[in-house]
């Protein structure tokens, strides 16, 4: 071994590369003694040996696979220190058999969440076919699809009259978050007003989040000159102060797969 300040953790390495230390016990080594190793060898070095991987700290899957990072870091540094080491396979088999049961957990909650909204989808392609093609082909953006509810029930619920062509979308979902840019939730809709503030769009009735440019962007109708069965859409840019129409409701409905898919990209 040459002589070299990092010769004072080489029993420590040689454990791990060996396949001796339990995680659970690396990773406590590491952290007493991470400055101390930070200051005795090369930063590559150091960085090579840090417990890394993709996931949240402290999850199965990112602990086996930080030790498995730290094994290979070890086996490097012990290959500068001139320390010879048969690597043990235990990290590596741990951290497979780890991404194993991850992997089969994530296609066990695909097929349930698939199972739950293939109908709601489905229904929802009745009348809005172009957002439902969108939607069943990017399941794994949509953070909530909520069953519909009767337009009756909805009337009753939110105290208000609504518009049909929204009554419509609504039976056929209640609520619906796709990736950062799309939330029409259970709290929507509500009349905008503030004593506060001078708003825009002071009495219209916003019906869902939409962070087209910025977050806090809305969509709204204003109904207070009457009830139209498809009215136009108020999209309220907040950064801009600025209320501007973007097409009737079903339209712009449709028209949502081609600026979700600029959000997700």
């Amino acid at each position: 071994m040459i002589d070299h300040e990092m010769a004072v953790y080489a029993d420590s390495l040689v454990a791990l590369a060996e396949g001796r230390t339990d995680p659970a016990d690396w990773l406590a080594w590491w952290t007493a003694n991470e400055a101390a190793v930070g200051a005795a060898c090369p930063r590559g070095w150091l960085l090579r040996l840090r417990p890394r991987a993709g996931g949240e700290p402290g999850d199965p899957l990112w602990t086996a696979g930080a030790v498995a990072a730290s094994q290979a870091g070890a086996c490097y540094v012990l290959g500068r220190l001139g320390v010879p080491v048969e690597p043990s396979d235990r990290y590596t088999a741990a951290y497979d058999a780890e991404f194993e049961r991850w992997s089969r957990a994530e296609r066990a909650e695909s097929r349930r969440r698939t199972g739950e909204l293939t109908p709601i989808i489905d229904a929802l392609a009745a009348d809005f076919p172009k957002l439902a093609r969108f939607l069943r082909r990017n399941t794994d953006e949509i953070e909530s699809m909520l069953p519909g509810m009767s337009p009756a029930t909805l009337t009753s619920t939110i105290g208000m009259p609504l518009p049909a062509a929204y009554l419509l979308f609504l039976s056929h979902t209640r609520e619906l978050v796709v990736g950062d840019t799309l939330r029409l939730t259970r709290g929507h809709p509500f009349v905008h007003t503030s004593a506060a503030v001078e708003l825009p769009t002071e009495g219209m009735l916003c019906f869902g989040e939409y962070w087209l440019e910025a977050d806090g962007d809305q969509v709204l109708f204003d109904l207070r000159a009457g009830m139209a069965d498809d009215p136009p859409v108020l999209y309220y840019a907040y950064a801009r102060r600025v209320v501007e129409p973007i097409g009737r409701f079903t339209e712009w409905v449709e028209s949502l797969p081609g600026s979700l898919s600029r959000g997700l990209g």
